[in-house]
């Protein structure tokens, strides 16, 4: 089997990439959630798993009331 690898140089580290990538995530939460509503993170920490190797460890809440709501209503329609 033939592997090919390719590479792209980008402005900037892997850390950095990280970084930037869990504040536009966050960010984007704070932005869609209004009323009660959105993702609560409870823990997001750097972890290792035996088999896989090192990732990262996120635990979060997802508040959802605006749709429940509606998915209650159409339950409720159709019964």
């Amino acid at each position: 089997m033939l592997m090919k690898e390719y590479r792209i140089c980008m402005p900037l580290t892997t850390e950095e990439y990280r970084i930037g990538q869990l504040y536009m995530i966050s960010k984007h939460s704070c932005v869609q959630s209004d009323g009660g509503e959105g993702v609560e993170v409870v823990r997001n920490e750097p972890d290792t798993h035996p088999q896989h190797g090192p990732g990262q460890l996120t635990e979060k809440r997802i508040y959802l009331s605006r749709y429940g709501i509606i998915s209650l209503k159409i339950v409720l329609l159709y019964q």
